[in-house]
């Protein structure tokens, strides 16, 4: 609870540095400091929801949980797009303020404390943040430099990157307190789970950056436009959400999760092979069921496994593999934006294409692997 009220705070006072930035420097470092405060928001909101929700109400708890979040999803585009327009994207920032001085009230007076009692009062694992910065860090400039540099340059950074990670991975399991522990892992119901989330999560980055790119830069739509055809998927994302409970009910989560990525396997299938209207308003609708049900029930399915004083615990782990893992494919999907360029440097359908099979590939690859990890009994058990 505290840490969660530390990172609104944080977020709202770098959306003031980002809202007044006046140079381009100041303005990348700011978005950086950003990032810290948004990588502490989601994991710790989730947690303290999770950790106060008894345990059998957790499916319906985390779909409302999305459904309410994705409320916020829908309306950022259009308002976004409206101030970009409109007004300056500076306040695009800036109204973050009074939501965050809000969001920290709302915490203190409704969410309760949370902590693993069984564990010792130890340090933050500072060795295990630096290299699993390090190796993230590596890899992504590795696979970003496929474009632009040599074989030999980009594959050593890769490289070096794996091999921290591996490191990193080795040294946590010796780790009292680790940023992320591994020992969950051993869970296989929590295994399938998470992978099916993270490439279902993954999915959906890589369809709201490859749909962004080409609606404004191949289709000419402005950002106002652009933010109300994105109410689409959004839309879908909440109402799914709303429902959630309701589908887990008659089919179980396992099969949700499996519909849920079958779904958005029908949408790839659909934007690759026509994403000009009306079927790329189509699309959206049908992906944001299963970007909804794929994130939400993936993670209900895996902390229900958990017992009670490892919730918090396993909710971050997972938010935070699935956060990783996006990002990394978001980086793939740069570098082929950048090796599709187009004429005067801007992206044409050919990256756009690829991206759209790399999301289809990860939601392939998540049904397969959610389909034979997670045992039958645990579907069953849920249902």
């Amino acid at each position: 609870k505290k840490l969660l009220q530390l990172g609104i705070l944080l977020f709202g006072a770098t959306s003031l540095w980002v809202g007044l930035a006046q140079s381009i420097p100041s303005l990348i470092a700011a978005r950086i400091a950003l990032g810290f405060g948004g990588g502490l928001l989601f994991p710790l909101a989730i947690a303290v929801v999770s950790a106060g929700s008894p345990k059998a109400l957790l499916p319906k708890t985390i779909s409302i949980f999305t459904g309410i979040a994705t409320i916020g999803t829908a309306i950022g585009p259009v308002i976004g797009g409206i101030f970009t327009e409109q007004l300056s994207w500076r306040w695009v920032f800036l109204i973050n303020i009074p939501i965050a001085i809000i969001a920290i009230i709302a915490v203190g007076v409704f969410a309760k404390e949370s902590r693993d009692e069984q564990s010792s009062e130890e340090r933050i694992d500072l060795p295990g943040i630096i290299m699993l910065v390090v190796g993230l860090a590596l890899l992504a400039v590795g696979i970003a430099g496929v474009p632009h540099w040599e074989t030999a340059i980009w594959l050593s950074m890769a490289a070096g990157g794996v091999a921290v990670l591996i490191s990193f991975s080795l040294v946590e399991l010796r780790m009292a307190q680790p940023i992320i522990d591994l020992r969950l892992f051993r869970n296989r119901t929590f295994v399938g789970y998470l992978i099916g989330g993270t490439l279902s999560n993954s999915a959906w980055c890589l369809l709201i950056f490859s749909n962004t790119l080409e609606m404004q830069e191949i289709l000419g739509y402005g950002a106002e436009k652009t933010g109300f055809i994105f109410l689409f998927m959004s839309a879908s994302v909440a109402f799914a959400s709303f429902i959630g409970p309701l589908a887990q009910r008659l089919l179980g989560t396992k099969r949700l999760v499996l519909l849920a990525l079958l779904l958005q396997a029908v949408a790839c299938l659909l934007l690759w092979i026509d994403h000009v209207q009306p079927w790329l308003s189509i699309a959206l609708f049908i992906s944001g069921f299963g970007c909804s049900w794929g994130w939400a029930m993936s993670q209900a399915g895996g902390i229900m496994t958990m017992p009670e004083n490892k919730i918090g615990l396993a909710t971050g782990a997972m938010l935070t593999v699935m956060i990783m893992v996006a990002n990394l494919f978001m980086v793939v999907s740069a570098a082929f934006m950048e090796i599709g360029d187009g004429p005067q440097g801007k992206h044409d359908e050919t990256g756009i294409q690829w991206t759209f099979l790399l999301a289809l590939g990860c939601v392939t690859i998540g049904f397969i692997t959610t389909f034979l990890i997670v045992p039958r009994e645990a579907s069953a058990r849920n249902e």
